[in-house]
């Protein structure tokens, strides 16, 4: 079995000149936490993460004992007005490039070897072409939840 028989194909992208806005439109209207960034030749250039955009809102002095003592107490402000000053920067600005690609011939092993390695926000390995532009993506559940015959 190789990547190209579990890829998802002609996956969501968003260009990296795009918007902050722009993504959050995306999560708002998917079931994705994740999406590939790309170029303006449609190669992989990065990632953005419902998550990234969070950590890019909360404000620094947000520490896990200031959260953990704020559990029960009032709503942050901030988070949100932070939220809608993060709107008009580019995707290219909070991205990830940390990104791992593989070809369509790259057996389904090697990919799910990747896949228990990741350590970011993004929970795919991109599928690229000879030109690598972008061709699919390739999740655990790809993997995990192909037909069995």
């Amino acid at each position: 079995m190789i990547a190209s028989n579990v890829m998802t194909k002609n996956p969501i992208s968003l260009l990296q000149k795009g918007t902050i806005k722009d993504a959050i439109k995306l999560f708002h209207s998917t079931r994705f936490h994740d999406f590939p960034v790309v170029d303006e030749q449609d190669r992989p250039v990065g990632s953005i993460s419902a998550r990234a955009i969070l950590h890019a809102a909360v404000p620094a002095y947000a520490s896990e004992k200031l959260l953990a003592a704020m559990e029960g107490g009032p709503d942050i402000p901030s988070v949100y007005h932070n939220l809608e000053n993060l709107a008009e920067k580019t995707i290219a600005e909070i991205m990830d490039q940390e990104i791992h690609l593989v070809h369509g011939n790259t057996p389904t092993s090697a990919v799910a070897a990747m896949l228990t390695h990741l350590h970011r926000d993004t929970s795919n390995i991109f599928v690229v072409d000879d030109q690598d532009k972008l061709i699919g993506t390739i999740s655990a559940r790809d993997i995990v939840c192909r037909k069995i015959d």
